[in-house]
């Protein structure tokens, strides 16, 4: 097994069990908790979604990409968040009044206090991890986060089962922040690391300042949505939209799995070694359209059961609003790939740019829908939004890596193929149930297993490179199996 799939495997078993607890904690939680508790939080997560772009100033992911590595470079990083960490700190407490007047929500006081103590400890495990992850020492990194994510959902559900509302989020959070810190120094104890350090100061705020250019501004357009419905509408209806979103990131989330974390330090390791990317990044779109857009032609034909499934009845007003987001997440096939490819190649200053060129254009566009026609006109806007977001985009890469329309189309008509195969059943179930598509929990298992069958014959008819992908993963499964050697008989020579 090579290294990149060994760590692809532990990576995504990490990711599922992560993906799977906070699939656990959502799906309770939303039963638990009310849409206007659980608004509380998301407009909390949203301020301090824009406070915390600013710690990418002096990203980890430096530290992952940096050609040649010195403990001085590691320092300085760690010095530089530091910093930043407590400049965030300061200036969230005394915005913390106004904060809580402006949204009517006093208690909004108490969870910033308990996350502004999160914000310290995390920088114990962000510095190690992303040590490990250059290392691709991707054990201990699992050994970590499953670790923090059993902690924290058991946290959060136990707390919002004994009355603690949004606050059972920012407590979980700091009960994760403390296990990770004590696992990751465990695991990788390197005090050194916090020693305070100026001297390579200057290489991780170029490289920062235009990372954390990009994370600001798209922290702002991801974020500004739900503090407009927190204070414009209610927190009700930050909560409706934020649910809406996170079913449409299950595709992301289940399909993906690890191997996002695993791109960057793939992709930083063969530019180091001076390879080309092209035909990796496209066997990447190749893969990941594949899985990606047959899930969200799935998920938007079954948008009400599933949303009956994961959150409950008194979300039933979700499910409109995941029907038309999640066609126009077609369109984000390449948005997990663009960026760490981009920085692999130290094109990290273009990253700025195209971030700069699409963000606040698409910020706009969304502000406007919220103020003129609230929820629907939002999810409305995303039609426009994400193909806008994905021209540009994967524009920025074309030019970089010497890429044609045709070496795209070429890369991605098999996945086409394949994800209309397999809408073709749940769209006739869908047809069949009603104008109103107000479907079963039976129709969703129905319609499933069509799909299912539908994408299956769709890989085979195209000779799709994913079943050569799962091929080469089954292989290395059954050469890792532990039990392997005893299972095998020994043939007498």
């Amino acid at each position: 097994m090579t290294a990149v799939r060994r760590a692809l495997l532990l990576s995504t078993a990490d990711r599922y069990f992560t993906f799977a607890s906070n699939f656990a904690v959502a799906a309770a939680v939303s039963r638990i908790l009310t849409p206007a508790e659980i608004g509380v939080s998301v407009v909390g997560m949203a301020i301090l979604g824009i406070a915390l772009s600013v710690r990418e100033f002096a990203s980890s992911n430096f530290i992952i990409q940096r050609e040649v590595l010195t403990r001085e470079d590691i320092r300085a990083s760690s010095t530089i968040m530091l910093i930043l960490t407590a400049i965030i700190v300061v200036v969230l407490l005394l915005a913390t009044p106004a904060l809580a007047r402006a949204y009517g929500e006093e208690r909004l006081g108490a969870y910033f206090h308990v996350i502004c103590v999160c914000l310290f400890l995390d920088l114990i495990a962000i510095q190690i991890v992303a040590l490990l992850r250059r290392e691709m020492a991707y054990g201990r990194i699992v050994a970590i986060d499953l670790a923090g994510a059993a902690v924290g959902a058991l946290t959060t559900i136990v707390l919002a089962l004994s009355g603690f509302s949004y606050m059972s989020f920012a407590w979980a959070w700091l009960a994760t922040s403390v296990v990770a810190g004590i696992i990751s120094f465990a695991l990788h104890p390197q005090p050194w690391i916090f020693k305070p350090s100026f001297s390579h100061w200057h290489s991780v705020v170029r490289f920062g300042g235009y990372n954390g250019g990009i994370a600001l501004l798209y922290k702002v357009y991801d974020t500004v949505p739900y503090m407009l419905f927190g204070w414009i509408l209610s927190p009700q209806a930050a909560a409706v939209f934020s649910r809406s979103l996170m079913i449409c990131q299950l595709p992301n989330k289940i399909v993906l799995g690890g191997a996002m974390s695993v791109i960057l330090p793939a992709f930083s390791e063969q530019a180091r070694e001076g390879r080309s990317l092209k035909e990796p990044y496209l066997h990447a779109l190749e893969i990941i359209t594949a899985l990606y857009w047959p899930a969200f032609l799935v998920l938007a034909v079954m948008a009400e059961p599933v949303v009956q499934i994961v959150l409950g009845g008194q979300w039933r007003e979700v499910a409109p609003l995941v029907r038309v987001i999640a066609i126009a997440s077609l369109f984000s096939f390449s948005f997990e790939v663009n960026y760490p490819v981009m920085v692999a190649m130290g094109a990290i200053r273009q990253s700025f740019f195209r971030a700069l060129a699409s963000f606040p254009p698409s910020a706009a566009i969304l502000i406007g829908a919220i103020l003129v026609g609230g929820l629907h006109a939002a999810a409305w806007s995303m039609l426009f939004i994400i193909p806008f977001q994905a021209v540009v985009s994967i524009s920025f890469v074309k030019h970089h890596l010497g890429i044609s329309h045709a070496d795209i189309i070429r890369a991605l008509w098999k996945s086409a193929a394949a994800a209309l195969a397999s809408a073709t059943g749940p769209l006739c179930i869908a047809l069949a149930a009603g104008a109103d598509w107000r479907l079963s929990f039976g129709h969703a298992v129905v319609g499933g297993a069509a799909a299912l069958a539908g994408w299956l014959i769709g890989l085979k008819a195209t000779g799709h490179p994913l079943l050569e992908e799962v091929a080469h993963v089954t292989s290395a499964l059954r050469a890792s199996w532990p039990f392997r050697t005893a299972m095998t008989p020994v043939l007498e020579k």
